[in-house]
């Protein structure tokens, strides 16, 4: 939960909504505004936005998506003969065209995407971030410039063409709020506010709290607005050329052709802002989820309570062994002679040492495992598949090391830890009385260690520290 890029779920929701944005800036006012006397354009800024707030494959992702949306928006006969020189199907040149529209967009996400990348790693990070942004523009006007003078010689346009807009009123209002969007939203994304929430939610993702059901109802919600919309824009495509019919218009098939070309581009705009309804319903669920979990943690030392832990352990052994990918370990521990420390020192004495095991045990744990805890002095641990045999008692000499750092009346505290491997379709109840029972007998062997089971059959193989 501590580290500092995205998840991989993430990553994909904020890659799915930036693209959901690009395309609906792309084909909506949003994208292009034109308030007399100033013209600026938008439309790249969430290809800046990927780069400052996710990573460099996605600001190369969306510059494909900003060049594949231009290039869809110059293949119809109304627009201006400069810009069919984006479309494969108007120039007459479709390599050329596609190298135009497509490849400067994901080359200009890949510029970007490094500068960012760079700005992450300087000091002043914020104002090399708003200095890269304030230049996004120009680097756009220059890639696309320098390919059309490349490409299409005869249109009349160079690479100068990007130097001479600098000091053009539009140019510089078009930079400023580029730069102080990007950097506003790069400043939020760095807030408290914003990094609490996303560990939340990250955390219900962890967790495997959400219920199924709520996702395939956002899916068939997505479906069916996907069909309403052709739908919608079938219905209007027929009935406008009824209405222009009766009033003694006869559209040509250009005409037509063209009609249909809007109505897409209407469609693909009301998808997109059901792609950012549906994101903001999953990460709302999601935080709801987390304070849903939160409200049933144990309040002493902050892990799962017994009944919260095992539901998701059970959630996660259904999910894995559906998959076919089952495997990991449980783990069962206690604090030794913790009934003599409450005796002798007091209960407050007591709860920090519990508090003190728990923070070790999701140090060395905690970004992978669900934990929880299970009784009074007693904590589980369910670990995944990911984790090798290697890295687990890697993991557990750690803590046990970590355990003994623990001081309780001038003494040294120590854990007794049994562990068994996850195999078959065992329930959690099965694998939680299997490593009770190692458990049992790391402290015959004299306790302050671990006893390890490794097999799944009768004969369990052991390794014991």
């Amino acid at each position: 939960m501590g580290s500092k890029t995205y998840n991989r779920s993430m990553r994909l929701y904020l890659l799915g909504a930036l693209i959901a944005l690009e395309l609906l800036m792309s084909f909506s006012f949003l994208g292009y505004l034109h308030v007399e006397p100033i013209s600026i354009t938008f439309a790249y800024i969430p290809v800046l936005l990927a780069g400052a707030l996710v990573g460099l494959p996605e600001a190369v992702a969306l510059g494909a998506v900003f060049g594949l949306a231009s290039m869809w928006k110059a293949g119809a006969s109304y627009v201006m003969p400069m810009d069919q020189l984006f479309s494969p199907f108007m120039s007459g040149h479709p390599l050329e065209s596609i190298l135009l529209s497509v490849g400067t967009r994901m080359l200009f996400g890949l510029l970007t995407g490094l500068l960012y990348l760079a700005a992450r790693r300087l000091r002043y990070t914020g104002l090399w971030v708003f200095l890269v942004s304030f230049v996004g523009k120009f680097l756009h006007s220059f890639l696309v410039y320098g390919a059309m003078g490349l490409f299409f010689p005869e249109a009349g346009y160079h690479v100068r063409d990007a130097f001479t807009s600098l000091g053009n009123l539009n140019d510089m209002a078009a930079n400023l709020v580029t730069a102080g969007i990007v950097f506003l939203v790069w400043r939020m994304e760095k807030s408290r506010l914003w990094q609490e929430y996303r560990a939340r939610v990250e955390k219900a993702r962890s967790l495997h709290q959400e219920e199924r059901y709520h996702l395939l109802s956002l899916w068939v919600m997505l479906l069916l607005t996907i069909c309403l919309a052709v739908a919608v824009a079938v219905y209007f495509v027929h009935r406008m050329d009824y209405v222009l019919e009766q009033s003694g218009v006869v559209l040509s098939d250009t005409n037509h052709a063209d009609l249909i070309h809007l109505q897409v581009q209407f469609v693909i705009g009301i998808l997109s802002m059901t792609a950012l309804v549906v994101v903001f319903l999953v990460f709302n669920r999601r935080y709801a989820t987390y304070l849903n979990y939160e409200a049933k943690i144990d309040a002493l030392t902050g892990l799962m309570t017994r009944k919260v832990f095992f539901n998701a352990c059970a959630r996660n052994l259904r999910e894995a062994g559906n998959s076919g990918g089952q495997g990991g370990y449980f783990m069962m521990l206690d604090v030794d002679h913790f009934k003599e420390v409450n005796d002798r020192l007091g209960h407050p004495e007591g709860d920090r040492v519990l508090r003190e095991t728990a923070r070790k045990l999701q140090a060395v744990f905690g970004d992978e495992a669900l934990i929880g805890r299970v009784g009074g002095d007693e904590f589980a641990v369910l670990l995944p598949p990911s984790v090798s045999q290697e890295r687990l008692e890697a993991g557990l000499e750690l803590f046990l090391e970590q355990v003994r750092a623990i001081r309780a009346d001038g003494g040294a505290v120590s854990c007794s830890m049994g562990i068994t491997a996850v195999r078959g379709n065992k329930s959690v109840e099965a694998l939680y009385q299997e490593a009770d029972r190692m458990l049992y007998r790391a402290k015959q062997k004299g306790r302050d260690g671990y006893v390890l089971d490794t097999s799944a059959g009768p004969a369990a193989g052991e390794r014991t520290v």
